[in-house]
């Protein structure tokens, strides 16, 4: 079965993003600026989504992250799952917000990420 990966921001010029393997992920923390993922007992912690790295180049400042949005992860990444049973390409969870400035989790092909 094709593995599911989850789409990291930063806010480090020079980086485009990262890519987190849902399936290492032990740890969740929320907050309204960001979502974090970490392997429980590591001291390392990786930003999946944080909101001004999405609002970079943005005139309007983007909404706070909805309360439950590690939640709204968790159920993406089922759906993902789901899909990826019938499939032959990993799967990636990519944050953004959509035209009613609202924050939601898409799935996407890694191969339409690809532009190569």
């Amino acid at each position: 079965m094709p593995d599911i990966w989850v789409m990291g921001t930063t806010q480090h010029e020079g980086r485009h993003g990262q890519l987190v393997r849902a399936d290492a992920i032990t740890h969740l923390s929320a907050t309204v600026d960001k979502v974090t993922a970490s392997r429980i007992g590591s001291d390392d912690a990786v930003t999946l989504v944080h909101k001004d790295a999405f609002g970079l180049g943005v005139p309007e400042p983007l909404p706070p992250l909805p309360e439950n949005f590690h939640l709204a992860l968790l159920v993406k990444v089922g759906e993902a799952r789901t899909q990826a049973r019938d499939g032959k390409e990993d799967l990636v969870l990519v944050p953004g917000v959509d035209d009613n400035k609202e924050w939601d989790w898409s799935i996407v092909r890694a191969s339409e990420l690809w532009t190569g």
